[in-house]
């Protein structure tokens, strides 16, 4: 077995509003997600892979083999688009049957692999069904079974789950993650949804204007951003001046000596996540924080957003707006919120500097 499941090599593809160039390793079996806004350039890379476009440079290498050449039925590559592409004249063991029967798989075995794969992906029953007749997720879930059916060695799904409603989204991308861990397949998973993203992926790749912003396991792309790009396109997070250390910082008065202050301009920033604070909103009690933490006292709050399961609490902190998650909504109009130093990340020029 090859070293790589994929590897791309200074693939380069240019448009009139984007440029695309990248280097990026893929294991076998890994499933990688692919991520970004709209515009950077997802879509083009799982067609550049699939064959489906050529890149003005670089090589493209599937199991160790060299497909930049090759036309996009000989990669052995095969790609989901968020339409899914069935046949609607055939019902779904035709469908699945149809790169099988391209194949020239004899009848036996045809049929054979349509029951396994409809076992795969939670379909057993549904040979005869029409395509008219199914649910968005059982059409994508047949989709996937037609996919696997020509046995290819990368799978490329392009937003496949952007049509469906909230709850099913949910379901199925850990639909998709159960199939792709059973078949054991190397797959890249494009969208534009964080959660989507970094629930599934073994890594994630976060794409910015064609390029790769970083790349890493889900825990360091959230939690170890790179840069001030990844992290507020990963997630809810603040971003305050350096010097508001000056003002909130709160530390027992013996260590405080012990404490360096070093701001390297306008630029440094603090990043940290709203639910790593804690909130008191009742005056009389002591902070519930271990030091060293900065402290925003009698924040004012501006809005409140019931979740389901907690509450997103913004507020006004002097000039600064902070957001914070809290299971209780606050009793007054006022909060105080706390973070811990250790969880705070410190960027300059938008770059990750310490952590």
């Amino acid at each position: 077995m090859s070293e790589y499941g994929l590897k791309c090599s200074g693939m380069k593809k240019t448009y009139p509003k984007l440029s695309i160039d990248l280097d990026f390793t893929v294991n076998p079996g890994e499933l990688v997600s692919i991520i970004g806004p709209s515009g950077s350039g997802k879509s083009p890379v799982l067609k550049l892979i699939a064959g489906l476009i050529k890149p003005d440079a670089g090589t493209i290498e599937i199991n160790g083999k060299d497909v930049t050449k090759l036309k996009s039925e000989q990669r052995n590559a095969t790609i989901i688009f968020q339409d899914y592409s069935l046949f609607p004249n055939m019902t779904v063991e035709q469908n699945i049957a149809y790169p099988m029967k391209a194949d020239k798989v004899s009848k036996e075995e045809r049929k054979a692999e349509i029951r396994r794969l409809l076992e795969l992906v939670n379909l057993s029953g549904f040979e005869k069904r029409e395509i008219s007749d199914l649910t968005p997720e059982e059409k994508l879930k047949t989709a996937m079974a037609r996919a696997l059916a020509s046995k290819p060695d990368i799978l490329l799904l392009d937003e496949i789950l952007a049509s469906l409603d909230s709850k099913v989204r949910d379901t199925m991308r850990n639909d998709i993650r159960e199939i792709q861990q059973k078949s054991g397949i190397t797959t890249i998973f494009a969208t534009n949804n964080q959660v989507e993203a970094l629930s599934i992926a073994d890594k994630v790749i976060v794409l910015r204007s064609g390029k790769i912003e970083q790349m890493g396991t889900p825990e360091d792309i959230y939690r170890r951003p790179c840069s001030e790009f990844t992290a507020t396109f990963t997630g809810e997070c603040n971003i305050l001046p350096y010097d508001v250390i000056l003002r909130t910082l709160r530390v027992p008065e013996t260590e405080r000596s012990k404490i360096i202050y070093q701001c390297f301009g306008p630029e440094h920033k603090l990043l940290f996540r709203p639910e790593d604070m804690v909130v008191n909103d009742m005056p009389g009690l002591p902070f519930p924080e271990f030091f060293p933490h900065l402290r925003f006292e009698n924040a004012k709050i501006i809005r409140i957003e019931y979740l389901g399961k907690e509450y997103l609490v913004t507020a006004q902190y002097d000039e600064f707006i902070i957001k914070v998650y809290t299971v209780y909504k606050p009793a007054s109009d006022y909060i105080t919120a706390g973070i811990r130093m250790t969880k705070i990340l410190e960027f300059n020029n938008g770059k990750l500097t310490r952590h």
